[in-house]
């Protein structure tokens, strides 16, 4: 494991020649936040001033429909990430401006600065696509080089598996984020997902997989002491056993799949901070809150 002092002077250095970190959000089961979290990550940031991209790399479409794209392989004359992998269009022709809403409502804007690679139900053959290509752990970190200096932040979307376009993930990414509910069974799995992330960065370090386990970010926090003792007690045990890698935890809220529903990203479904930049854990009011301190803990602070 990289130490954060490592990882500040290599995220410095990736910022002064303007190439995105690149974080994987991943779990190796469903359920775990990681839409969520990839989505209003990118939208704080975003707001902060950084301009930022959700890679959409789950069959579910999750991400994309959060970022207003509802059924992407129906949306005509569109290209998305399946298309990618087959070879049937370019990277850029998949990424589109994230929206605050249902794309083509009449009301619905463009969120400055966040933009969303489409994912594709037709990612369930990844697995047999990928399968016998040269290099095929290398083919999403081929991709994203190819726009990397356009962003300052990229956050894939992991699929709730440890299959091959994870594997991908993890070598294209610079640090990896583990999303994960609170409780013993959950913060448990944490230690075989970092053995898998060491065993594949070790594996390919020798053609520049850097990847590492570098955040952990606890959702689902119920936020008094009487909705779960063992909650409670299991988290604090993650912040004893991973110290300075656990990020402000994101609580329990019902506007979260309310925003999901509405296809908004919370800062827009329940925009309660004025001033993002002088919250603390104790002023936090919401979810929305919770979400601008993990993007201020990940170092993207208003410019």
């Amino acid at each position: 494991m990289t130490s954060s002092s490592n990882r500040s002077v290599r995220n410095k250095a990736l910022a002064t020649r303007r190439l995105a970190r690149i974080l994987a959000l991943t779990n190796q089961s469903g359920g775990a936040g990681k839409t969520t979290s990839a989505v209003n990550i990118a939208a704080c940031a975003a707001d902060l001033g950084f301009t930022t991209l959700v890679i959409d790399a789950d069959a579910q479409c999750d991400a994309s429909a959060a970022a207003g794209y509802d059924a992407p392989d129906e949306i005509p004359n569109q290209a998305n990430l399946y298309d990618v992998l087959t070879g049937a269009a370019k990277i850029e022709d998949a990424i589109v401006p994230a929206f605050a809403g249902p794309c083509g409502e009449g009301d619905t804007k463009p969120i400055p600065n966040m933009f969303v690679l489409l994912g594709s139900s037709e990612l369930e053959e990844a697995e047999q696509l990928l399968a016998p290509k040269t290099g095929r752990e290398f083919w999403l970190r081929t991709q994203i080089e190819r726009i990397r200096d356009n962003y300052d932040l990229i956050l894939i979307d992991c699929p709730g598996n440890l299959g091959l376009i994870v594997v991908n993930a993890i070598v294209a990414a610079d640090e990896v984020v583990a999303c994960v509910k609170p409780g013993w069974k959950e913060l448990r799995a944490l230690t075989r997902m970092e053995a898998k992330i060491d065993s594949i960065r070790d594996t390919f370090s020798a053609m520049g997989a850097r990847a590492e386990l570098a955040n952990i970010l606890i959702v689902d926090c119920p936020t008094t002491r009487n909705q779960g003792a063992v909650y409670d007690d299991s988290q604090q045990q993650a912040k004893e056993a991973y110290e300075e890698l656990v990020l402000p935890t994101v609580r329990r809220s019902p506007r979260i799949p309310e925003a999901y529903a509405a296809q908004k990203v919370l800062r827009f479904y329940d925009p309660v901070t004025e001033n993002p930049s002088k919250l603390s854990e104790a002023s936090a009011l919401s979810a929305t809150d919770d979400y601008y301190l993990v993007t201020q803990a990940l170092g993207f602070k208003r410019r």
